[in-house]
């Protein structure tokens, strides 16, 4: 079965480098153009379900996709981007590349948001629970976000916080993935990451 992971389309919060995290925040025009490219990127893929983070812009982002291909989309409120809390919304500050991983995270639990491990928890058990109910005959679209893309990265390939943080993952970039079942360990393989070349 072919998994693909999409990022959301651009919105004005990602130009002005402000962390959204669970904040509704819409596609902008770049978003929306980038979307209806990728649209056409998928057509051939015989895609037979999207799901999609309840946040309007992956939703608006899965809407566009199922409109061109008519595919059908469940909305997954746990495929929601990483919360920080009171920090969303705020501009990176560069004073936060500075911090160690435990001390940023003390930051974002005093200001109400989630842990590292129960976001960790939240999307990897649903990415597993989704792909497992689907059979090899199927090929699945995941929209989300960022942060979510990054996670299920780190766990396929077994890896420390460190390539979370410093993995990047660009706006309407696809990430390819091949589940195998049959297998008893490394049942997921990597076959790309971060692919937007359909975008020029």
């Amino acid at each position: 079965m072919n998994i693909y992971l999409v990022r959301h389309g651009e919105t004005d919060y990602n130009k002005d480098r402000l962390l959204m995290g669970q904040l509704d925040i819409p596609l902008n025009e770049l978003g929306l153009s980038q979307v209806k490219k990728l649209s056409k990127f998928v057509e051939n893929k015989n895609i037979s379900k999207i799901y999609s983070s309840d946040l309007q812009r992956a939703s608006r982002t899965a809407e566009i996709i199922s409109g061109t291909n008519n595919i059908p989309i469940e909305l997954i409120l746990n495929f929601r981007e990483h919360t920080l809390g009171r920090l969303d919304g705020m501009k990176w500050s560069s004073e936060w590349d500075e911090l160690a991983k435990d001390e940023f995270e003390e930051r974002i639990l005093r200001e109400g948001g989630e842990s590292f491990e129960v976001f960790e928890e939240r999307i990897w058990g649903t990415f597993v629970k989704i792909t497992e109910k689907h059979s090899l005959e199927d090929n699945i679209l995941i929209v989300s976000h960022g942060g979510c893309i990054r996670m299920i990265i780190m766990k396929i390939l077994e890896a420390t916080e460190e390539i979370f943080s410093n993995l990047s993952i660009d706006n309407c970039s696809i990430t390819q993935l091949i589940y195998l079942p049959q297998r008893k360990k490394h049942k997921y393989r990597i076959l790309n990451i971060n692919s937007n070349w359909f975008l020029e």
